[in-house]
C-alpha cells in the first residue's frame, strides 16, 4: 500500500508538473491584460468561459473522435480549435432562433456525458505517453515571447480607456461595429450602410457576440484584449504539437515554437527596422492587426492534422467528423485559408497518380470535402463575392519596389522589368525562407509522402496567391500569412529528417550554434549595409544593393554546408545549413524586444508624431454617447448620423473608414462610413476603395438635410422609410440647428456628440408593432 501511495503521490505530481508551464504562461498574460487596463472581473470570466466551455470540451470531444492517440499537447491544442469550431457553429442557429446563449449546450452535455457514461470516463486522461517536462517548459518560454509580441504589438498601442482609447487602430471599430451586428441579428448584413450584404469572413465575429453572452464581457473588451491573447498563444502551442506529431520527435515542437516566434523576413539590410519587406511573420505582430486572421489559425492547425492523418490513412474512427466540423468553421472565419486547403489537397492527388498510378477513396473524399467547404464559403457566405480579390500578377512586388529604394515609374520596359525581378526575387526569398527546411522532404523520397505534399502545396500556394493576386489593400498577403505557420512546422519536420543521425544532446549545441552563426553573419551585413538605397543611385546600383545581403547569406550557408560535408558532421551538414539561414531571419528580434521597452509608446494625435496610432477613430465622448443609445434603444432602432469620415477633422480627404457608432452603440446605422463595403471593395483603385465618394448620392443627401436644414417631413420620412430612430451629431462638424428642439428630443451629451430621438409621425399610420418614441429600453 506504501508503494502505491508513493506512486499515486508521483503520478500526481507529474500531472501537475506538466500542467503548470501552461497554468504559469496564461497568468502571465492575465497579468499583463490587467496591466493594460483588462478588469479582472473580465480576465477571470474569460478565463472560466475558455477553460470549461471551450477547452474542456473540445479536448474530450477531440480525444473521442481520434481515438484518443495524439497526446496531452497535441489533444489540448487541436481541441481549442475544436471547442472554437463548435461555440460558432452553435451559436449561428441559436442566434437565429433567438436564443444566443444556446452554445452553453456543448460543455455542459459533454461534460455531463463524459462524467456519467462509464465507457467516456478514460477519456478524461490521454492514452499517449506523455512528453518529457523539458518539452513542456521550453515551449512555454516560447510562449513567453508570444507574450512580448502581443504586448508589443497590441497591447502597447491599443488603450482601453478613454479619451486615449479614441486613437485605436484603424480596423477595430470596423471589427468592433461586426460584432456588434452579429450579437443581435443573424443573417446579418453590414450595419453602419444600408442594403449592404455582409459578404465577408465573420464567424470570429460571431464567436465574439457568444462569448460576451455567455460572460457579459462588452465586445471590445473581447476584441482587443482577451481573444488577441489567445489567439497569440494557442498557435505556439499548436505548431509545437504539430511538429512534434509530423516528425515523431520529441525535440521537434520546441524548435518549432521558437523558429515560429523568432524567424522574420530576411531583412539583414540595417535600414529596414520595424519596417519588414514581407510581413509573414508571427513576429511582425500583424496577425495582432487581423483578428479574423489570428482566429482563422486558430482553427487551422486541426484542420491540417486531421488531413494529414487521413492522408497517412491513420486510424480515427471521428477523422471525417472532425474534418467537416472544422472546415465549416474555417470557411467562414477567413477567406484565404481552404482555397489553399483544396489546392494543397489537389497537388496531393495529383502526386500520387502520378507516382503510383491511382487515387484511393480517402483521396477523393478529401477533395471532395474540401472543394464543397470552398464552395459554401464562395456561394454562400461571400454571394461569389471576391471582395476586391482580382487575378493580377505583381501588385505587391509593384508596391514594395518604392518602398525598396526604387523609383516609382519607368518608361523604359527593360528598366522596370529589372525592377520588378529584383522586388520580386527579393520578396519570394523572404517569403520562402520558413519552408527552406523542407527541403528534407528529398531526403530518402520523403517528396512522395502524400502529407508532405500537401504540407508543401499549401506552402506554395500562399507565395503563388501573394504574387499573382491584387486587392486594393494588399490582402492577398493573407494567404502568405496563412502558410507561415505551416510552413514553420512542416520545415521542423524536414529539419528532423536532415539531422536524424544526432542524439538530442548533440542536437541542442549544433542547433543553437548554427542559429547564432546566423544571427551574428545577419549582424555584419547588416552594418556593411546599413544605407536605405537612393533611387538617384540609378536602377543597377538600388539592385545589386538590395540582392547582395541575402544573397551573401545563402553563399555563407552553402560554403559552411560543404564544409560540413568533408567532416564527421557530413550528414547533418545540410540541415545545420538551413538553421543557419533561419538564424539570419532572427536578426530583428533582439534589437527590436529591446526597444520595445525604451521606445516611447503613446497615444495622442496628430500632434504628437512619435505615437504609434496618431489618427482619432471616435470623436470626443463618442463611446459614452453610443453607449447611452446601446442602453435607452431598442435593438430594432436605427441610427442616423452626420459623422461619416474618420473624425480626422483637418484631412483633406474624406476616410471612409468611420465604424465607431455602429461598433459601440450595438445598432444599424442609415450611412455612418461606407469603407469595407463590398460596393467600395469593387473599385479597382485602393484608395477610391476607401477615400471614394458614397455611391447613393440621394440617400445621403437626405440623410445630412436631417442635420443641416431638418424638417418635420425629412424627419418623418427617415422614420417610415427607414426606421431611423435616433439622430447623433458631431459637433465638431455641425451643431444641431435651432429648429431641431421642436422636431426632436434632446436625450443626451457628452464632449463633442450630442444624441436625440426622433418621435413618431403624428400624421400618419404607425406601422404594427412599432413604438409611438424611441424610448424603448433593450
Amino acid at each position: 500500500m506504501g508503494s502505491l501511495g508513493r506512486d499515486q503521490n508521483k503520478g500526481g505530481r507529474e500531472q501537475v508538473g506538466r500542467v503548470l508551464p501552461g497554468a504559469a504562461i496564461w497568468a502571465g498574460g492575465g497579468a499583463l491584460l490587467a496591466v493594460y487596463d483588462t478588469p479582472w472581473s473580465a480576465i477571470l470570466a474569460y478565463s472560466a468561459y475558455l477553460s470549461l466551455g471551450i477547452m474542456v470540451p473540445g479536448v474530450l470531444l477531440w480525444r473521442l473522435l481520434r481515438g484518443n492517440q495524439d497526446g496531452f499537447a497535441a489533444d489540448l491544442a487541436f481541441g481549442t480549435g475544436l471547442g472554437f469550431a463548435l461555440s460558432i457553429l452553435t451559436y449561428l442557429p441559436g442566434r437565429a432562433i433567438g436564443f444566443p446563449c444556446l452554445p452553453v449546450a456543448v460543455p455542459l452535455l459533454t461534460i455531463a456525458a463524459f462524467a456519467a457514461l462509464k465507457n467516456l470516463r478514460p477519456y478524461w486522461r490521454s492514452n499517449r505517453s506523455p512528453l518529457p517536462l523539458w518539452w513542456a517548459w521550453s515551449v512555454a518560454a516560447a510562449a513567453g515571447l508570444g507574450l512580448w509580441v502581443i504586448t508589443r504589438s497590441g497591447l502597447q498601442i491599443e488603450p482601453m480607456t478613454f479619451p486615449d482609447a479614441s486613437f485605436q487602430y484603424s480596423d477595430m471599430p470596423y471589427q468592433l461595429a461586426l460584432a456588434a451586428e452579429l450579437k443581435h441579428h443573424l443573417p446579418g448584413q453590414i450595419p453602419f450602410v444600408i442594403g449592404e450584404s455582409l459578404n465577408y469572413h465573420w464567424f470570429l465575429h460571431a464567436e465574439a457576440a457568444a462569448a460576451s453572452w455567455q460572460t457579459g464581457i462588452e465586445l471590445d473588451v473581447l476584441l482587443r484584449r482577451l481573444i488577441p491573447m489567445t489567439a497569440a498563444l494557442v498557435p505556439i502551442l499548436s505548431v509545437a504539437a504539430l511538429a512534434t506529431r509530423l516528425a515523431r520527435k520529441s525535440w521537434a515542437g520546441p524548435l518549432a515554437a521558437w523558429l515560429l516566434l523568432t524567424v522574420t523576413s530576411l531583412d539583414v539590410y540595417g535600414w529596414g527596422g520595424r519596417d519588414q519587406i514581407s510581413q509573414a511573420a508571427y513576429s511582425s505582430g500583424v496577425l495582432m492587426y487581423s483578428l479574423t486572421h489570428a482566429f482563422a489559425v486558430v482553427l487551422a492547425f486541426p484542420v491540417v492534422w486531421v488531413i494529414v492523418c487521413l492522408l497517412r490513412k491513420d486510424p480515427g474512427r471521428g477523422n471525417w467528423v472532425l474534418l467537416v466540423v472544422g472546415l465549416a468553421a474555417l470557411a467562414g472565419a477567413k477567406a484565404s485559408f481552404v482555397p489553399m486547403l483544396a489546392a494543397a489537397v489537389l497537388l496531393a492527388v495529383v502526386v500520387k497518380l502520378a507516382t503510383e498510378r491511382r487515387v484511393d477513396r480517402t483521396s477523393l473524399g478529401l477533395g471532395l470535402a474540401v472543394l464543397a467547404a470552398l464552395s459554401f464559403a464562395q456561394f454562400v457566405l461571400f454571394s461569389a463575392g471576391a471582395s476586391g480579390v482580382a487575378f493580377e500578377p505583381g501588385q505587391a512586388f509593384r508596391i514594395a519596389a518604392g518602398r525598396l529604394g526604387f523609383g516609382s515609374r519607368y518608361s523604359d520596359h527593360l528598366a522596370a522589368l529589372a525592377v520588378l525581378g529584383t522586388t520580386a526575387a527579393t520578396l519570394l526569398v523572404s517569403w520562402s525562407l520558413a519552408g527552406l527546411g523542407m527541403l528534407g522532404f528529398l531526403r530518402d523520397g520523403k517528396w512522395k509522402d502524400p502529407a508532405a505534399v500537401f504540407l508543401a502545396g499549401f506552402v506554395l500556394t500562399g507565395i503563388a496567391a501573394a504574387s499573382l493576386l491584387r486587392h486594393p489593400g494588399l490582402s492577398q498577403l493573407y494567404f502568405l500569412r496563412a502558410a507561415f505557420p505551416i510552413a514553420i512546422a512542416a520545415s521542423v519536420w524536414g529539419l528532423t529528417l536532415l539531422l536524424s543521425g544526432l542524439r538530442l544532446r548533440q542536437l541542442v549545441p549544433r542547433i543553437l550554434g548554427a542559429l547564432v552563426a546566423g544571427m551574428a553573419l545577419a549582424e555584419v551585413i547588416a552594418t556593411l549595409a546599413s544605407r536605405r538605397p537612393r533611387r538617384e543611385q540609378g536602377i543597377l546600383a538600388v539592385s545589386v544593393q538590395l540582392l547582395w545581403p541575402w544573397a551573401a547569406v545563402f553563399l555563407v550557408a552553402a560554403l559552411v554546408t560543404v564544409v560540413l560535408r568533408r567532416t564527421k558532421e557530413r550528414t547533418a551538414a545540410l540541415g545545420l545549413g538551413i538553421l543557419l539561414v533561419l538564424g539570419a531571419a532572427t536578426v530583428s528580434i533582439p534589437q527590436t524586444m529591446l526597444t520595445t521597452f525604451t521606445d516611447q509608446v503613446c497615444v495622442g494625435g496628430s500632434d504628437r508624431p512619435e505615437c504609434r496610432q496618431t489618427r482619432r477613430q471616435v470623436p470626443t465622448g463618442g463611446a459614452e454617447a453610443a453607449r447611452y443609445i446601446r442602453e435607452h434603444s431598442a435593438v430594432s432602432d436605427r441610427l442616423a448620423t452626420n459623422s461619416h469620415c474618420m473624425p480626422v477633422y483637418t484631412a483633406r480627404k474624406c476616410d471612409a473608414r468611420n465604424f465607431w457608432l455602429a461598433g459601440y452603440a450595438e445598432r444599424r446605422v442609415l450611412v455612418e462610413g461606407w469603407a469595407y463595403t463590398p460596393t467600395a471593395q469593387s473599385r479597382k483603385d485602393s484608395d477610391a476603395a476607401v477615400n471614394g465618394p458614397f455611391w447613393d448620392p440621394a440617400l445621403l443627401q437626405l440623410n445630412d438635410r436631417a442635420f443641416k436644414r431638418p424638417t418635420k417631413r425629412v424627419l418623418d420620412q427617415l422614420w417610415t422609410q427607414y426606421g431611423v430612430r435616433w439622430l447623433v451629431f458631431d459637433t465638431n462638424l455641425d451643431w444641431p440647428p435651432a429648429q431641431l428642439t421642436s422636431l426632436a428630443e434632446h436625450r443626451y451629451t457628452a464632449g463633442a456628440v450630442a444624441v436625440y430621438a426622433l418621435t413618431a409621425p403624428t400624421d400618419g399610420p404607425v406601422r404594427p408593432g412599432e413604438p409611438r418614441s424611441s424610448s424603448t429600453p433593450r
